[in-house]
């Protein structure tokens, strides 16, 4: 060596990788010189969620920049059908990127680390025997070099390394909440699969507003705002925004090729090495094990008197990488097939709690993998075992499928019967007043529920339900002082007459023996201008009808549901009701009012002529 190098190592980039290495390496003994581009704290583009096995990688006194300590995880499907785990301790904890990688660069000054920020790297030059790092304020030399600049640093190029081969597309919006509903999302973070192809959407509570975001590992065919406009809709959030700001960024996800992040004297850590949880697009957690790892092997390396650092290398492929390989495959199943896995998780609710395990760090992927394939074989056994026995009561026939019915009926939603179920609650949306007073005829666990609460603005919904074990699962999942679950047969009914501004049922028709009568009950409860609002299935026209037949006979007997036949369908037509059929006539929806009778055909209008509602309705489109 000519000289001797001013610092035995230079860390470009202070995020937490670059500020984990740098403090492992001073507190070790190690000159070392880390150069930030940008002056700190700086602002970085990010979700800011960091799971809870990273705990024990932090001082106790982070927790005066914690923003949030997460305890309970809402997953949907497009907005709806949701999945909700829940935990005594905390699953994650929600931090704001300038304050955090400022903590961390401050740990690494303590140790000893020479930390100057507002300093970006021009070129980094490789020597025989060390380095020699170019800034504009002037030239430093190193025997190691860190590269923890990110995915769009200098390091990864000037020091020959391959790009990133995997990289996943994100916007975020940092958005100030309307105070009523920011103190609703305390404690509690939402993603939502479905409306982001091949990706998620999230939204992260921090401690004066909320993370919204979606993130996707293929290219988009439609701009990302778009993508992010429709995530943002179906999370009934868009009018709750006071103030937003939105940014975009990229995120290097690990590839199943593991391309080299060592060679002689410098290694990549972090985001510069892609060392991201192909999955969740966690980053944060990996790169400060990644920075932890390179201080051990640099200073082995130091001190041993060789610059060959290929063991950070096998460290990194044998801690990192097999749980990598099966995030990634898990990766390749959810969000090719999104719906088919939300499906398993109603299916198989402890899988969803599992998962909470891999956050904590008590389960890694490849555990967890093993476990959630053996689900994808059993799902559809699992359903066909519901068919088996046919209870003797709707009642017991409801209470048997309990634990599977949110599955079932996001299946049946989500395929052969999307479009009458969106046309549904828009309808919900456009005809409830606020403060509306609601009966859910049916509830079964609450998924309508939910939906009204979101959509709407009730003063109350009464949710009655003929099975205990259907609303015990209800009232886990709503817990809101507005709902009440009670366990009835709506067909009998005993609230006064006109005790609502609303009737709805969704679903539910098909399991009384005199729907007709049903539906009578729903229209002597309503108010003189209330609706009463229903979506049925029957037996549709056509070659349609021989397959809806076949359903009939292999759901019916096991769930005491059919499909309605003709002379059974409630049905009215006059000025004020509407009718709108789908599938060539497999599904109806039908809004009645006051003036409706559907004891038979012919029966007409049961109010005076002169009756008219105070709101007209609009034609179904």
């Amino acid at each position: 060596m000519n000289a001797n190098p001013a610092y035995d190592v230079i860390v470009v980039g202070l995020g937490p990788g670059g500020s984990s290495a740098a403090r492992e390496l001073a507190e070790r003994g190690l000159r070392v010189l880390a150069l930030e581009k940008q002056q700190m704290p700086r602002y970085k583009t990010c979700g800011g969620c960091l799971s809870a096995k990273i705990r024990p990688l932090l001082d106790d006194d982070v927790d005066d920049i914690i923003e949030a300590e997460i305890y309970r995880v809402i997953v949907t499907f497009r907005g709806h059908s949701e999945i909700t785990v829940e935990s005594d301790t905390p699953i994650a904890y929600m931090v704001m990127r300038d304050r955090f990688d400022h903590y961390l660069a401050q740990k690494a000054a303590a140790a000893g680390a020479e930390i100057r920020d507002q300093e970006p790297v021009k070129s980094i030059i490789r020597h025989e025997d060390h380095f020699e790092v170019v800034t504009h304020k002037g030239r430093y030399r190193a025997l190691f070099v860190v590269g923890a600049d990110g995915v769009n640093g200098i390091s990864r190029r000037a020091l020959g390394y391959t790009p990133p081969r995997h990289l996943a597309v994100a916007l975020e919006g940092e958005a100030r909440i309307v105070p009523e509903r920011f103190s609703q999302m305390q404690g509690t973070v939402r993603l939502d699969v479905g409306d982001v192809p091949y990706g998620y959407g999230w939204i992260f509570p921090k401690k004066d507003h909320w993370s919204l975001g979606i993130g996707t590992v293929q290219h988009l065919t439609t701009h990302p705002k778009k993508v992010y406009r429709t995530f943002v809709t179906h999370q009934h959030v868009d009018d709750v925004i006071e103030q937003e700001e939105r940014h975009g960024f990229r995120i290097p996800l690990f590839s199943e090729k593991s391309d080299p992040i060592a060679n002689e004297g410098s290694l990549l850590v972090g985001d510069a090495a892609s060392l991201v949880d192909p999955f969740l697009g966690e980053g944060i957690y990996y790169a400060i094990r990644s920075g932890r790892i390179a201080g051990e092997v640099i200073e082995k390396a130091h001190r041993q008197g060789y610059r060959d650092l290929s063991a950070y290398q096998k460290r990194i492929e044998t801690e990192m990488v097999p749980d990598f390989s099966a995030a990634a495959r898990i990766a390749r199943f959810g969000y090719q097939y999104p719906k088919l896995g939300f499906t398993l998780f109603k299916l198989h609710p402890e899988y969803a709690q599992q998962f909470v395990q891999i956050l904590r760090g008590s389960m890694g992927y490849r555990e967890y993998w093993q476990k959630f394939r053996g689900a994808v074989r059993l799902g559809l056994l699992d359903f066909l075992k519901l068919l088996s026995r046919p209870p003797k009561s709707i009642a017991r026939a409801y209470d048997r499928i309990a634990d599977q019915y949110d599955a079932i009926r996001f299946l049946w939603q989500e395929t052969v019967a999307h479009e009458p179920t969106q046309a549904f609650f828009q309808l919900l949306e456009t005809v409830f007043p606020s403060g509306a007073r609601v009966l859910d005829a049916g509830t079964g666990t609450g998924e309508v529920v939910q939906e009204l609460l979101k959509r709407t603005h009730p003063e109350r919904i009464v949710a009655v339900d003929i099975s205990e074990r259907m609303l015990n699962l209800a009232r886990q999942k709503v817990r809101d002082p507005r709902v009440e679950f009670t366990k009835a047969d709506f067909q009998f009914l005993r609230y006064p007459d006109r005790s609502f501004d609303a009737v709805i049922s969704l679903w539910s028709l098909e399991t009384c023996p005199n729907p007709r009568q049903a539906v009578q009950e729903f229209l002597r409860l309503i108010k003189d201008d209330g609706y009463v609002i229903y979506l049925f299935s029957s037996l549709p026209k056509g070659v349609r009808r021989f397959y809806g037949y076949l359903a009939e006979k292999l759901i019916g007997a096991s769930l005491k549901w059919r499909l309605l036949h003709e002379s059974e369908r409630p049905y009215h037509s006059c000025a004020n009701s509407l009718l709108k059929t789908f599938g060539n006539g497999l599904f109806t929806l039908v809004v009645l009012r006051k003036c409706c009778d559907v004891s038979d055909d012919i029966t007409p209008c049961t109010l005076p002529p002169n009756w008219t509602p105070h709101q007209a309705l609009e034609p179904l489109s």
